[in-house]
């Protein structure tokens, strides 16, 4: 069955569904309060099961790539204490080799640069308009590296979840409604948008259709703070077999560079930028 016969399957099964459970309801104007609920909660998960069917496997062909790169242009709200909400905006140029090498060249749109590495050893961010660097230790595999990231340190690295091989399980538990929305254009590629309700945040991702699920865009909607404040990625690049070396991922300081710790980073890049 190809990837359009098995979108056209489930939305259809969603119809059907709706179909049904809106005649149901129309012969029977004086059913319970619980059928309707019960008819509504129908309908939520016919439409996330649809939703997750694409997600999960754009998130598992991603994963089975040995190696990808990717151009991303992303941008972020900063809400100031007056309550107005200022755009920032990034290009962000990725390499990863599985299953233990990261590089990411990051250019803010004020000129400033920083680019971040990762070579199974050590993870490293060198900042040379600052003629400083950051250096911390850390072997295992991209996953790990993430994990570490995230549980260690509290933060929440744009475009991390796009690295590991586990994507689509770190987020499925965390999903409480889905729906389809539709298909758009994005320059020549056709992608379908997906939108999703977590508990902290909402999640659009729109999702190339034919033989390469990758992402086309996404934007995150942080509900619960003040502003609202989104982060948002359209990706202009795919390339699925990069030419990267491994002294690509590995950094070697320039003479008299500062030496920051990842604390003092961690608290900054909280401090400056949209990342949590």
């Amino acid at each position: 069955m190809t990837r359009q016969l098995r979108l056209t399957t489930v939305l259809l099964a969603t119809a059907l569904l709706f179909g049904v459970t809106s005649a149901i309801a129309g012969d029977s104007a004086d059913g319970s309060e619980q059928d309707r609920e019960a008819e509504i909660q129908a309908r939520i998960q016919a439409d996330t099961t649809a939703a997750m069917a694409l997600l999960e496997e754009s998130a598992n062909f991603l994963a089975g790539q040995p190696k990808f790169a990717f151009e991303a242009h992303t941008g972020f709200d900063v809400v100031q204490s007056n309550g107005q909400s200022l755009a920032f905006f990034e290009t962000r140029k990725a390499v990863v080799h599985r299953p233990d090498r990261v590089r990411v060249e990051i250019d803010q749109a004020d000129g400033g640069e920083r680019t971040f590495r990762f070579d199974g050893k050590r993870i490293t961010v060198d900042l040379p308009g600052e003629n400083a660097y950051v250096a911390v230790d850390k072997p295992g595999t991209i996953d790990e590296m993430v994990d570490y990231f995230v549980n260690d340190l509290g933060l929440s690295v744009p475009l991390d979840d796009f690295y590991t091989t586990n994507f689509f399980g770190g987020v499925q538990d965390a999903i409480l409604a889905g729906f389809y929305v539709g298909e758009v254009t994005f320059g020549k590629r056709q992608c379908h948008h997906l939108a999703f309700r977590l508990k902290e945040v909402d999640l659009q991702v729109w999702i190339e259709d034919g033989d390469r699920p990758l992402p086309c865009s996404l934007v995150i909607t942080h509900k619960h703070e003040p502003g609202s404040p989104q982060f948002w990625a359209r990706f202009v690049d795919w390339d699925l077999s990069p030419r990267a070396k491994d002294r690509d991922f590995e950094f070697s300081p320039p003479e008299g560079a500062e030496r920051l710790s990842i604390q003092s980073a961690v608290t900054e890049i909280r401090e400056n930028t949209g990342v949590k």
